[in-house]
């Protein structure tokens, strides 16, 4: 693909791993990490106090709720990749829904003491993936190009 510029390059490269790494970490991420499917099944340490049960044994609504945004979003990364300038969209909604996520977690995790290890999982790794998307984001490489 013929990109205007390198920092449209690195844009697409950015929407590109992304997406991939979605799609393959959000399963991986949900046998592993509690309270994804193995909660209360496999013998995995435990980080703060279990959740509430669950009348499918571990297999929480939200988990299922959460996987699928994420999964529509890798979805359109991978897609938006051929022309990130004209997928600019997929940047400010990564940013805004992770960033928004994460400021709703931290009182949710000082509140209910079961959802406290988010603050050192799910919240940084949120916060992350905002930086990462504001810094690769095509309209700054765009605007990088019109300076240099």
């Amino acid at each position: 693909m013929n990109y205007a510029n390198e920092g449209l390059r690195k844009s697409a490269v950015v929407m590109k791993a992304i997406g991939w790494l979605l799609i393959i970490g959000l399963p991986v991420g949900m046998l592993i990490y509690p309270p994804g499917f193995l909660w209360g099944v496999a013998d995995l340490p435990r980080i703060g106090p279990a959740h509430p049960d669950s009348p499918l044994d571990g297999l929480h609504p939200y988990v299922f709720m959460i996987g699928v945004l994420y999964l529509a979003w890798a979805i359109l990364m991978i897609r938006g990749a051929r022309d990130p300038n004209a997928s600019a969209s997929l940047f400010d909604w990564g940013i805004l829904a992770n960033l928004l996520h994460a400021l709703l977690m931290v009182p949710m995790a000082l509140i209910y003491p079961n959802e406290m290890a988010h603050l050192w999982t799910d919240v940084p790794l949120l916060l992350a993936m905002c930086l990462i998307l504001w810094m690769y984001h095509p309209a700054r490489a765009v605007r990088i190009k019109a300076r240099g």
